[in-house]
């Protein structure tokens, strides 16, 4: 697989991070400070495409280990998930009630232990990752297009109102888990498609144009998270997404984009925390700055102080944080060859 091939899924995974992050910064400012900004109509236009987008991409890696050594599945698609998830949700939870940690270490506990039933907002996304690869290995043997259309009705269902159960878990599973299978279903299409992108065609930008009006019209309208629709705009999102990415691929530029891709999944297990502490800090600092531009500023901190504390702790025992240990690690894991792209013996995208 070519340079390139693998530098448009780092460009994609940072067009996504970046207003995933940039969206979870608005609400909270916005509710302490009482004031509505323009990010919230920035964060409701990235909201069908976003998620949608990193979960299909997660599912193109997913080939390769399904149908290999179980010992390297579970260790690479299931226990990783776990660990760091487990990890984050006690650091998350011992900063966030440090106040009970003397006088009521009970509630701490108890917090902790919600937190293994249903999923902590700040990581949520690498509980259902783990939740995704767990179901897709158990269900490998059953014919792939009826899984995709059970996905697809699940998440027509979650989006009229008929699977909204307040369980994170189920909820998100409805909602996202189509995109999730439909990345390791069709991971050989994005492939060609990609490749398709590299020899250039001049009518992308024009198609990507139509893509934003229309997505900026639905979201308009309240209209984006319909039935259908949002099925529709979480798919066109995600190839808009995959075709911005394999450009800027292709034509070298936007580096810092590249980089923050590949770290995306530090950011998102560190960003939560840097993110409530700057909302705190400057909706009680009482400083009269533009809402919309303080919650931009939010973002973005909660962007860059993950990666500086990655860079801090990653030659320290503290590197635990974000690279598992071998103790925490199956015997016998390694990395397999076995799997393949469904109808395909083309190689398939292996995480970096």
């Amino acid at each position: 697989m070519s340079v390139t091939r693998i530098n448009w899924v780092d460009y994609a995974k940072g067009l996504c991070i970046i207003p995933f992050v940039m969206a979870e910064a608005d609400p909270g400012y916005a509710r302490m400070t009482g004031h509505s900004n323009w990010m919230e109509f920035a964060a409701a236009w990235t909201a069908p495409v976003v998620l949608p987008t990193l979960f299909l991409i997660s599912g193109l890696f997913l080939p390769r280990t399904l149908f290999g050594s179980k010992s390297t599945f579970f260790d690479r698609k299931v226990l990783r998930f776990v660990y760091f998830y487990l990890v984050w949700m006690v650091i998350q939870t011992v900063i966030l009630y440090a106040l009970d940690l003397a006088w009521n270490p009970l509630n701490v506990i108890n917090q902790l232990l919600v937190g293994l039933v249903q999923p902590s907002s700040g990581l949520w996304i690498i509980a259902m990752l783990a939740v995704f690869h767990l179901f897709t290995w158990l269900a490998r043997l059953i014919a792939p297009a009826k899984i995709l259309l059970v996905a697809a009705l699940a998440q027509t269902a979650h989006a009229a109102g008929l699977i909204q159960t307040g369980w994170l878990a189920l909820d998100a599973f409805a909602q996202y888990y189509v995109f999730f299978f439909a990345g390791y279903y069709g991971a050989d299409l994005v492939r060609r498609y990609a490749d398709r992108l590299e020899e250039g065609f001049s009518d992308i930008p024009t198609a990507l144009v139509i893509w934003a009006g229309i997505n900026t019209v639905l979201v308009a309208q309240n209209t984006a998270a319909l039935p259908i629709i949002s099925l529709v705009l979480g798919f066109s999102g995600a190839f808009a997404i995959i075709a911005i990415a394999t450009l800027l691929a292709h034509s070298r530029h936007a580096a810092a984009m590249q980089y923050i891709g590949r770290a995306h999944f530090v950011i998102y297990l560190t960003y939560f925390l840097p993110m409530m502490a700057a909302q705190t800090l400057l909706a009680r600092s009482g400083l009269a700055l533009e809402p919309g531009l303080t919650s931009l500023a939010i973002g973005l901190i909660a962007l860059i102080l993950p990666l500086g504390l990655h860079r801090l702790v990653r030659q320290t025992p503290l590197k635990a944080l974000y690279r598992r240990p071998k103790t925490f690690r199956l015997k016998g894991a390694e990395l397999s060859r076995g799997g393949q792209l469904i109808g395909s013996a083309h190689d398939t995208i292996e995480e970096a």
